[in-house]
């Protein structure tokens, strides 16, 4: 379990739901930790009691959503009675579900993201930009 979730899982938890709406609505560069910590109606104190900071609030959604994704996958994956195109069918259903709940337009937010901050372009798999475009 990642540091910042072991200390209280349901602050840290509504604070990550927070952040995931506040994100997709505003995007990153519209993102502050005060509208977070309103939206998850918490005091602001408490993002950098859990997260130590922005930058380790997204660092946390990031692993926070692709832990949920990599427990779904990982279920179906499992399951022995699935064929193979039941798995299709299924994750297909599993895309339009990330589109609907906004997964993706937070995933591309913090993709974007990862190209000013190099902590974050390291857990999305992304070389840290060099020099300038």
């Amino acid at each position: 379990m990642p540091r910042a979730l072991a200390k209280k899982p349901e602050t840290s938890v509504t604070l990550l739901e927070a952040a995931k709406t506040v994100l997709r609505r505003n995007g990153y560069a519209g993102l502050s930790t005060r509208d977070v910590a309103t939206a998850a109606g918490v005091p602001l104190s408490q993002i950098h009691y859990h997260f130590g900071s922005k930058q380790g609030m997204m660092l946390a959604l990031f692993e926070y959503l692709n832990a949920q994704l990599l427990d779904r996958q990982s279920a179906m994956f499992a399951n022995p009675k699935l064929k193979f195109s039941d798995q299709l069918i299924l994750a297909c259903d599993y895309l339009d579900d990330d589109i609907a709940s906004g997964y993706v337009r937070v995933l591309q937010e913090l993709i974007a993201a990862s190209w000013a901050d190099a902590a974050i372009a390291k857990v999305c798999g992304r070389p840290a930009r060099a020099g300038s475009i």
